[in-house]
C-alpha cells in the first residue's frame, strides 16, 4: 500500500516538473467538477442547467486540453464526445426556455 502512495507522489512530481499549468488546471477542473455534481444532487430536480452547463464545459474544455498535451487519444474523444453531446443538450435548453 505504501509503495503505491510513493508511486502516486512521483506521479505528481513528475507531471508538476514537465506541465505545472496542466496540473493546475486538473487540480481546478477536479474541484469545479465537485462543485457541479454537489450543487446537481442538491437541486435535483430543479437543477439550474443554465449555470451548471456553462461550467461543465468549462471542465470538459480543461479536460480536452489536459487530454492533448498529455497525448492521451481516449481521455481527448471522451472528452469531446461529451463536450458535443451536452453542446445539443445546452442549444435544446436555451431553444426551449
Amino acid at each position: 500500500m505504501q509503495l503505491e502512495w510513493h508511486k502516486t507522489v512521483d506521479f505528481v512530481k513528475k507531471d508538476w516538473h514537465s506541465h505545472p499549468i496542466r496540473l493546475c488546471l486538473e487540480v481546478f477542473n477536479w474541484f469545479l467538477n465537485v462543485i457541479i455534481v454537489v450543487t446537481f444532487a442538491i437541486t435535483v430536480p430543479n437543477v439550474p442547467f443554465l449555470v451548471v452547463y456553462p461550467l461543465f464545459f468549462s471542465c470538459l474544455s480543461i479536460s480536452i486540453f489536459s487530454a492533448w498535451t498529455r497525448g492521451s487519444f481516449g481521455l481527448l474523444m471522451t472528452s469531446l464526445t461529451i463536450f458535443i453531446v451536452d453542446l445539443v443538450g445546452y442549444a435544446k435548453l436555451l431553444w426551449l426556455t
